[in-house]
């Protein structure tokens, strides 16, 4: 899959590391609209805990937002961002749901979520309501999704 670089020692930024999770359903992706980053979508996920592996924060992230419980099957990309939130390394894992149905659980974080399809996907890019590592992470997902 896709990985992006850019060189922060070089510019001298510090970078949050992130987790998020890709579920796939149907030919479709599970998103959610984060309050955070002026309701942009992007995928269930957040700040990785020190004492947590990658898999471990990405399966708690997705439970907190969607209340369902994940397994990860697999890394899907490493993407690094630049944007006025700031500098990002998200890890993005493949993930299936392996119990519960998605809902909100943190509405005041994320009122909001929905299965996204490529086109959808591509739509809401061109309008920037995709956060930007899904928008690097786009031709790796028409991959999977076409």
């Amino acid at each position: 899959m896709g990985v992006v670089f850019w060189s922060f020692r070089k510019h001298n930024v510090s970078m949050r590391e992130m987790a998020a999770g890709i579920i796939i359903k149907d030919r479709k992706v599970l998103l959610v609209h984060n309050v955070k980053h002026g309701l942009r979508v992007e995928p269930p996920g957040g700040k990785k805990l020190s004492d947590e592996a990658w898999e471990e924060s990405v399966a708690r992230e997705i439970r907190e937002e969607l209340g369902v419980e994940a397994r990860v099957t697999g890394l899907f990309g490493e993407y690094r961002t630049h944007s006025p939130e700031g500098d990002f390394m998200v890890r993005m894992y493949l993930c299936e749901i392996a119990s519960g149905v998605p809902r909100i659980m943190e509405p005041d974080k994320v009122p909001a979520f929905g299965w996204y399809s490529l086109e959808d996907l591509k739509r809401l890019s061109d309008e920037g309501s995709l956060v930007p590592n899904m928008r690097l992470a786009l031709d790796d997902l028409e991959d999977i999704l076409s």
